[in-house]
């Protein structure tokens, strides 16, 4: 069988019925500058001084690569609606993940403060030796450029092409609208992929496709989800946050504000009731590029 162009956009207009969640988009700041506490992207961390800060097995301190203060956003259940995430990455070339056990807290860790400390200031933390992942010294060693300010904004997001699960969820929009079974067939064998391309230019261009940064959600990938393969990581089934990398298309050049290797994608995964008890000591981290 072979599906044309109309019956395939009414499929995927099935899934995007099928699959809507409220989420949170992520959207950065560029006339702000962030302060200590504020959501934002690299720079210098938040701490509280009573707590350990985040090292690797070697004693390296980790750097941030993100902060999301609840206590000032509204943020989408089942996210915490008070106080700061917090996620840190080991300052290497390979942005802190170990690809043979991206699920082990080691080279990055995820960090939820209950409570935020406003009284804390930055020299506190500086005497603490916590880094600044902004400086010279991490330049090769983050995907953020600078540090930015972000907000938050509620927004819809559905499943996309990307998400392993999007192959049954096709078979069964197709079962149900058209009457056919596809059995185990992948959506490319049915699917020309000129057509496919130019549904997904279409969504790109409606700002329907799931690239930019997240809370939430469904994932976008440049490669695979690492999800597919590997069945141990199937537990993390809630995308806990994605960071995609963005050009700083403001007429001064292309220089990027957020790069992932050749202009990739970061995402951290968790298991629902996990992230209902706010217990994030197993979440998934996976970057991929082009």
């Amino acid at each position: 069988m072979e599906l044309g162009m109309e019956e395939v956009k009414k499929v995927i207009e099935e899934i995007k019925r099928r699959t809507t969640v409220p989420a949170c988009s992520l959207v950065v700041d560029r006339e702000r500058r962030p302060e200590l506490c504020d959501s934002k992207f690299g720079g210098f961390p938040y701490w509280d001084p009573q707590k350990e800060y985040p090292k690797d097995a070697e004693g390296t301190a980790l750097i941030l690569l993100a902060q999301l203060n609840f206590d000032r956003m509204q943020a989408v259940r089942p996210l915490p609606d008070k106080g700061m995430l917090q996620f840190f990455i080991r300052p290497d070339e390979m942005f802190g993940i170990d690809f043979d056990h991206p699920d082990r807290q080691d080279t990055f860790r995820v960090v939820y403060h209950e409570t935020v400390n406003y009284d804390v200031t930055r020299e506190e933390l500086e005497a603490l030796g916590v880094p600044d992942g902004s400086s010279e010294e991490y330049a090769d060693c983050t995907p953020v450029q600078k540090e930015l300010a972000v907000n938050c904004v509620s927004k819809d997001s559905a499943m996309s092409f990307g998400d392993y699960r999007f192959e049954q969820v096709f078979r069964e929009a197709v079962k149900d609208l058209l009457g056919t079974d596809m059995g185990e067939a992948s959506v490319y064998d049915v699917v020309d992929y000129e057509i496919m391309d130019e549904i997904e230019e279409e969504q790109q261009e409606s700002d329907e496709m799931e690239n930019g940064h997240w809370m939430l959600g469904y994932p976008y990938f440049t490669q695979t989800d690492p999800r597919e393969y590997q069945e141990q990581y199937r537990r993390y089934d809630t995308m806990l946050f994605q960071m995609d990398s963005q050009n700083d298309d403001t007429g001064k050049g292309w220089d990027y504000l957020v790069i992932w290797g050749d202009c990739g994608v970061g995402n951290f995964f968790i298991n629902c009731e996990d992230l209902e008890k706010k217990d994030f000591s197993r979440v998934l981290y996976n970057w991929d590029c082009c």
